[in-house]
């Protein structure tokens, strides 16, 4: 984002409708990009994200003109967010605050979209893309409608490559119909009073991604997103976004292009738009575990410690009148605390992440997380070095090593057949396939049998004497409780312990969301009669 950079005020002002670079333009040239992240790019994540950084860590600060308006955001803070995917049938249908209705995009305590100060943040929620998944253009249409003056721009999900999205006919699962996709941005973008932008991946075929990039920007779309996987690439078969690709698609089109995947230091950001060209850079799994990401490596904020920004989200989710929820908190101190919480082998920390995930008013909730917080402070004390700055990049692995202290990027394990037992690089992070017969599962790195839980108890249950296809049917059906490894069998009794936590606390959380729906129900009346009583008057 340059220096100096120009946004729309919200509600977004009557203005010649943008398209292309004069709207990339018009919304600061973003090139630090948050992604939609389901239940994970909330509010409180993106402002967090916008500005990472406590007061003692924040340094520098960047001048924006939003308007007539001019505001100051920290170095290091993102450019541009997207919200989280949201169900475009489900929201347009919905008239309340419900589950999967508004309260994906809360229009009732006004802060999503808005530009005033959030949280302490200046310059609030913008610019913003608010992402829909879709099939059908009179449904995108009317929920597109329905927040087209909290936003910059209206996205539309053609990467989501998960289950759910093949069920439901939406996300990468359209690619091969072309009409469809056509008429879903087409409409958007001859009826919305903002642009319509569109998110999606790329096929086996370099041809047939560089047309399909072409038909989106020919249908409407004036900025396009290229996740440089195909739809066949996630879970353990993720593997190298080819950032080759997303040159090629960069070429080929008029319209800026945003480059996502392979994003887990600074240095890539800029190394991803050296190679590809494109406008922008999109993180998702790097911003997760570390929402300072885009903090210069020689800034003293670079690799913050973990502990400074849970408190700070939490400080966030504390200060706004939008209710964050509890499985969104949850999820997010998991990411970012993750290698103290998986370095825990009694899986305390965790259990008491998953009890104070319950039903239990907001303030009370941030207690119970920050009881988290602490105790891992307590326990990083003695490694905690506040002079640490982080190294170069290793050039052969790409990787570099960082204290548990220190926000670190998710190393997404490899699938490998075999392990070398000479390999003592950590940060390859290489897992094995399960030593079971015909196993496609990967083995748990802790398990001394080279097996996943299944096949670890089967394992075991044979060599006590059991027969071996009793044992495999047992095992499969969630049998043999404790003849697993330590490690195993440690895992499934903390997970039940989670498990029977959050069904204790359901009630709870039930009682507290129909409070809060009430409460929020009565603050738009209330401000409808105010805005009955002006006109009478």
């Amino acid at each position: 984002m340059s220096e100096t950079s120009t946004l729309p005020s919200s509600p977004s002002p009557k203005r010649q409708k943008l398209g292309g670079y004069d709207f990339y333009r018009s919304i600061g040239s973003p090139k630090w990009i948050v992604a939609p992240m389901v239940d994970q790019s909330e509010l409180a994540w993106r402002m967090l994200s916008r500005s990472p950084l406590p007061e003692n860590l924040a340094g520098p600060s960047t001048s924006v003109q939003v308007g007539d308006q001019t505001f100051i955001r920290h170095t290091g803070g993102a450019h541009l967010c997207y919200t989280p995917m949201i169900h475009a049938k489900i929201f347009a249908q919905s008239g309340g605050l419900g589950r999967g209705g508004e309260g994906q995009f809360n229009l009732a305590d006004e802060e999503e979209g808005s530009v005033e100060t959030i949280a302490g943040i200046q310059g609030g929620d913008r610019p913003l893309f608010v992402q829909f998944c879709a099939n059908d253009p009179e449904y995108l249409l009317a929920a597109a409608k329905k927040v087209e003056h909290r936003c910059d721009a209206v996205d539309i999900n053609f990467g989501c490559p998960q289950g759910i999205a093949k069920r439901g006919h939406y996300g990468a699962f359209l690619q091969d119909d072309w009409d469809l996709i056509k008429r879903l941005i087409g409409t958007l973008h001859e009826n919305l009073s903002i642009p319509v932008t569109a998110k999606f991946r790329i096929f086996p075929d370099l041809a047939r991604t560089i047309a399909y990039a072409k038909m989106l920007e020919a249908a409407g779309a004036q900025i396009i997103t290229c996740h440089g996987r195909t739809r066949e690439m996630k879970g353990q078969f993720t593997g190298l976004a080819d950032w080759e690709v997303i040159r090629e698609v960069k070429k080929a089109v008029k319209i800026p292009v945003f480059a996502n995947g392979n994003i887990l230091y600074r240095e890539d950001v800029d190394k991803c738009l050296e190679i590809t060209g494109c406008d922008g850079v999109m993180t998702a799994e790097g911003n997760l575990s570390n929402p300072a990401l885009f903090v210069p490596p020689d800034h003293a904020g670079s690799h913050p410690p973990i502990v400074a920004l849970a408190n700070r989200y939490l400080d966030i989710v504390d200060a706004l009148e939008t209710p964050t929820s509890p499985s969104a908190i949850k999820a997010h101190l998991y990411r970012m605390l993750k290698k103290v919480l998986d370095a825990d082998e009694k899986e305390e920390l965790r259990i008491m992440i998953a009890r104070a995930n319950s039903g239990h008013t907001r303030g009370s909730r941030m207690i119970e997380f920050r009881k988290v917080i602490k105790e891992i402070e307590r326990r990083l004390q003695s490694e905690f070095d506040p002079k640490w700055r982080p190294s170069p990049l290793d050039p052969e692995t790409g990787y570099r090593t960082v204290p548990d202290f220190a926000a670190q990027p998710y190393i997404r394990p490899t699938a490998k057949t075999e392990v070398n037992p000479d390999d003592d690089n950590e940060n390859t992070n290489v897992v094995s396939r399960c030593a079971g017969e015909n196993c496609s599962a990967m083995s748990a790195m802790r398990c001394p049998s080279g097996a996943c839980l299944i096949h670890c108890r089967q394992i075991r249950a044979i060599a006590q004497g059991m027969d071996p296809i009793q044992a495999g049917k047992e095992a499969a059906g969630g049998g043999l409780v404790g003849n697993g490894c330590e490690a195993h069998e440690q895992k499934v009794a903390a997970r039940q312990e989670r498990l029977e936590a959050k069904r204790k606390n359901r009630q709870e959380s039930r009682q507290a969301n129909k409070i809060r729906k009430v409460e929020q129900k009565a603050k738009l009346l209330a401000k409808n009669n105010q805005h009955q009583t002006a006109i009478a008057n």
